[in-house]
């Protein structure tokens, strides 16, 4: 069981910066129009000035450390037109029909017949993918968490395909990703990175994952302990099992450190819960909302300077990623963590791709470093990203012991494609991609 990708050897993306057109996203509670202006989280714009006097955005009141961002309130207007109820069902059931005018066409006033319900999918069900389950003795299993470094050093990274759900979390100038594994494994992965304060909050979505990373300073070290005791995660630090992960000879230092999921997860004690579901999929032959607009991308600038596009990639069912104008690949390596050659590079390309527009505070722990506040029942913007279109909505999450909840603008749970899903926490801008800069993304990369 995979989900689809593209497959390709990937190219360099080239002359990106002087392709773009984008425009901003509307806010989530708000439908007007418009559209032409960039939706900033902070009310500022990229070079740290006031947001222009015509800027949909106000300034955020939130606290935060310098440079952070609060809570986005973007408005605005669609790039596209709504996708007008086309793949959406009618609420409500059709009255009984008059035996007398049964032979007759229905008139305009008329209600339309309610569609079947699909039938749910058979036989047991990933919890992080939606997807039908071959192997159904894993549903008891823990999750596993592994942090995985992004900068143009670490990259191309290893294994990070494989995992069911991708985080992607800012730490100081640049962001890192959560690879999150629970239906299939990876036999090399990496580079595996440090933690940080934001991490046990955001780990504890999936239960008592257990935690591999690489290390940290001595505060964030007794926050992720903390973490542990408080039920959020379960550590198994790099140090403490120096045969299950291991160093490239091709890769410096600090970006060479790998394991195994499989070594990982046999480290782990029995007991731990297994995930839960995070979000909500689509059953087979389910239309999607009839609020879903189509889309051809979306760009995500974080306040560090990571710049991230994904183009929906019709060909591989997914949103093709590019980092910092780069097509971003995994490439393979054997189980000991050696280049395997014999494996073309393939593009990451999730089903779905979900924002969840997030404030950053200073960390207790780390002067300089930024903490993503994940918890809050208040919450911020959702953008989903799923199947080619855009569903619009908020995401809350009152306490930690709860997931994540995603609604879109009616106030209803969204519902993902099954398979991959990329969370993306920004604090930054996030623009819709016009057609033809999507095209030539895909086209050169």
């Amino acid at each position: 069981m995979r989900r689809a990708s593209s497959g390709r050897r990937t190219r360099g993306c080239g002359a990106i910066a002087a392709a773009l057109l984008a425009v901003a996203l509307v806010a989530a509670a708000c439908g007007g129009s418009g559209g032409t202006d960039t939706i900033r989280a902070n009310g500022s714009d990229p070079n740290g000035g006031p947001a222009p006097a015509d800027s949909a955005a106000p300034p955020s009141t939130e606290p935060g450390a310098p440079g952070d961002s609060g809570d986005s309130a973007p408005s605005g207007g669609p790039v596209d037109p709504p996708a007008n109820g086309e793949n959406g069902a009618t609420d409500g059931a059709s009255p009984d029909p008059d035996p007398a005018d049964s032979q007759d066409p229905p008139g305009d006033g008329d209600p339309e017949p309610v569609p079947a319900t699909p039938a749910p999918t058979p036989g047991p069900i990933e919890p992080l993918t939606g997807e039908p389950l071959d192997d159904p003795s894993i549903l008891n299993r823990p999750a596993l968490a592994v942090k995985i470094g992004t900068s143009s050093v670490g990259r191309p990274q290893t294994g990070i395909n494989q995992a069911d759900v991708l985080i992607e979390v800012r730490v100081e100038t640049i962001t890192r990703l959560f690879a999150i594994f629970h239906s299939q494994g990876a036999v090399s992965l990496g580079p595996v990175r440090s933690a940080r304060s934001s991490d046990p909050d955001i780990l504890s979505n999936f239960g008592q994952p257990v935690y591999g990373h690489s290390g940290a300073n001595p505060g964030v070290l007794r926050e992720i302990s903390q973490g542990q005791s408080n039920g959020q995660l379960y550590e198994l630090l790099w140090d403490g099992l120096p045969t299950d992960y291991w160093r490239v000879s091709d890769r410096v230092p600090p970006w060479n450190l790998y394991t195994t999921t499989a070594n990982i997860w046999g480290a782990a004690p029995g007991g731990l819960p297994a995930p839960e579901p995070i979000f909500e999929y689509r059953r087979e032959g389910e239309a999607l909302a009839a609020s879903a607009e189509p889309v051809p991308g979306v760009e995500v600038r974080y306040l560090g300077g990571t710049i991230v596009h994904f183009a929906w990639d019709d060909e591989a069912g997914g949103w093709a990623r590019w980092q910092d104008g780069t097509a971003h690949v995994d490439m393979a390596r054997h189980p000991d963590g050696s280049p395997n050659p014999d494996i073309d590079p393939v593009q990451v390309t999730p089903t779905n791709v979900v924002v969840l527009q997030t404030r950053y505070t200073g960390s207790a722990a780390c002067s300089y470093c930024p903490e993503a506040i994940t918890v809050d029942p208040e919450g911020g913007v959702a953008l989903v990203f799923t199947d080619g279109h855009l569903i619009r909505g908020r995401w809350t999450r009152p306490s930690a012991s709860q997931p994540w909840q995603v609604t879109d603008n009616d106030g209803n749970p969204v519902r993902l494609t099954p398979g991959q899903t990329f969370v993306v926490l920004p604090g930054g801008d996030v623009l819709v991609m016009v057609q033809d800069f999507a095209e030539n993304l895909l086209k050169n990369r």
